[in-house]
């Protein structure tokens, strides 16, 4: 991983590079590999990137071998999600692919259909704190689906304009809809515009007091009711509508590193301390809780976003640091409008609901982090939490 640590909702990487003329996914290689998975053999992965023009081929190659559910078992998770990760002209290692796969999981018959639409889910990925979700989708025949210039043209929605009945919904078996969430949709690059075909990764990430739990085993059931454009003017034109409900929250392997820090502390420019309670490291994302003395002032909008400097180091010594939001932006003079004597108190609370706050922050990857390859985490260049995976 070359590149460092992405902010909360960075951009996902464009997957527009050109194939090779190589065929990867032959029909016999497809037999190959499921055979090996079937058998338990281990089959080292080519770290190749799988655009939609190849899981098309890889299709076509299924249909005369093979069931498109042999096709998504042979190549993995890993495989069929690299693209959101490798960045344009690269490909992710082989310990990158692995770890995809170890944490994800394939679909087999799982489509959908609904009014002369279909939507069938792809693969996933998750850790406690997010949930990558690649869907198809295929509009009723007859029907276009473009690229689209939000500026001009609006953008595509998985939501109506009329709640709740047209809201995309997470919800556990029982009906109870899953809480301490946001998600966004990256509609992914498209071979053939002039169709009726899209796919799209909706990526889900916890949020709040209360976090969801993506990987904890328990049925998570995804609604969908339909496909829209959203105008600049919000305005919502329906392209189709119907139910199309998947299951999407079992069969994950956990893969979450959790580290009591201890309460350390990082002494603040402004004059306040922040003291880092735990982090969560996972090979998509990481998150810490901590403490700090600063009392929150809704006029100002003031909170810390990170507990001081946080870098994850490789076992060659590569370093990945986490974004430090009040250091970055503020690393020798007071914030403006900031009065030590009234927003700095003598020690910190563990309650949100108090002045003092306890902040839980959570920040995604650019690429899968192969945690086979992590060395320790390192809090203001002085703290060392060591990785062990034993």
């Amino acid at each position: 991983m070359n590149t460092r640590i992405s902010d909360l909702l960075d951009a996902y990487r464009d997957d527009s590079v050109e194939l090779s003329g190589n065929t990867p996914l032959s029909s016999d290689r497809i037999k190959e590999l499921t055979m090996n998975k079937i058998n338990g053999t281990k089959t080292v992965k080519k770290a190749t990137r799988f655009t939609t023009r190849l899981l098309a081929a890889a299709a076509v190659a299924a249909a005369l071998t093979v069931s498109a559910m042999a096709v998504n078992y042979a190549i993995g998770a890993g495989g069929l999600m690299q693209g959101l990760f490798a960045p344009d002209g690269e490909s992710l290692s082989t310990g990158q692919i692995e770890t995809l796969d170890q944490i994800g999981r394939t679909f087999e018959e799982d489509a959908v259909t609904c009014n002369g639409a279909t939507i069938t889910p792809i693969a996933a990925v998750a850790s406690e704190g997010t949930l990558y979700l690649r869907l198809r989708i295929e509009a009723p025949a007859g029907t276009v689906l473009p690229d689209r210039n939000s500026d001009a043209d609006g953008y595509y929605q998985l939501d109506g304009q009329q709640w709740p009945e047209e809201q995309m919904t997470l919800t556990f078996s029982e009906g109870d809809e899953v809480k301490g969430y946001g998600y966004d949709l990256e509609w992914q690059p498209d071979d053939d515009p002039t169709d009726n075909v899209k796919e799209v990764v909706i990526r889900y990430i916890s949020a709040g007091s209360e976090p969801a739990q993506f990987n904890d085993g328990t049925a998570k059931f995804l609604t969908i009711h339909g496909l829209w454009i959203q105008s600049a003017q919000h305005e919502y034109t329906p392209v189709f509508t119907g139910e199309f409900v998947f299951e999407v929250g079992t069969r994950f392997q956990r893969g979450d590193i959790h580290i009591d820090c201890g309460g350390v502390s990082h002494q603040v420019t402004d004059g306040y301390v922040n003291y880092l309670d735990t982090i969560t490291l996972s090979p998509i994302d990481i998150s810490y809780t901590f403490r700090t003395t600063l009392r929150y002032d809704n006029a100002l909008g003031m909170f810390p976003a990170a507990p001081g400097e946080l870098c994850v180091v490789m076992k060659d010594g590569a370093k990945h640091y986490v974004y430090d939001y009040m250091e970055a932006n503020n690393p020798h003079q007071p914030t403006p409008g900031f009065d030590p004597d009234t927003m700095i108190a003598d020690g910190p609370y563990g309650h949100l609901d108090s002045p003092y706050w306890t902040i839980t922050e959570h920040f995604t990857f650019d690429e899968p982090l192969d945690l086979s390859q992590v060395d320790h985490i390192l809090f203001d260049e002085t703290h060392v939490f060591p990785i062990n995976l034993d």
